[in-house]
């Protein structure tokens, strides 16, 4: 199955409209989640590419570090590869398929259920990272009124 094949393919089956690939790129949105599809052809596989988002202005490398931890070996990441696009800064999750792995939409649908429910998952914990530091700023900033006299004492 070729590259454009899948793509067909996998817009046939599940309805989507207007998927089609130029120049070796697709792209779609689903729940809000942008994916690229491209094409490899050297390798002869499919990338599968999600941005999770971006560092908090203040990130001391708590999320890299969780990201660097869960590549190993793919344990958490289930197949695909968590980095930094070093042009925008976005943490994205990369999931290269072999196309000879795809024995057509539904194996790729799954595949695509996947990384939807990976990049979910991932944008949750940066989700959550993010606001236990806005609790943690908040509570620090509550501390230093109180110790300055910001709260009238009785």
């Amino acid at each position: 199955m070729t590259y454009e094949e899948l793509i067909a393919g996998f817009a046939a089956k599940y309805g989507i409209e207007n998927l089609t690939s130029e120049g070796g790129a697709a792209a779609l949105v689903i729940d809000d989640v942008k994916i690229d599809l491209i094409s490899d052809a050297g390798a002869d596989c499919i990338v599968i590419y999600a941005e999770i988002g971006y560092p908090p202005p203040d990130a001391d490398g708590k999320f890299g570090e969780t990201m660097l931890k869960a590549n190993h070996l793919f344990l958490g990441t289930n197949g695909g590869t968590l980095c930094q696009n070093p042009e925008t800064d976005a943490y994205v999750l990369m999931r290269p398929v072999p196309l000879a792995q795809l024995e057509g939409a539904e194996a790729f649908g799954a595949i695509m259920e996947d990384v939807l429910a990976q990049v979910e998952n991932w944008r949750a914990l940066l989700n959550g990272m993010r606001a236990a530091e806005v609790a943690d700023e908040n509570q620090k900033e509550e501390a230093s009124m109180f110790a300055s006299g910001g709260f009238m004492q009785v």
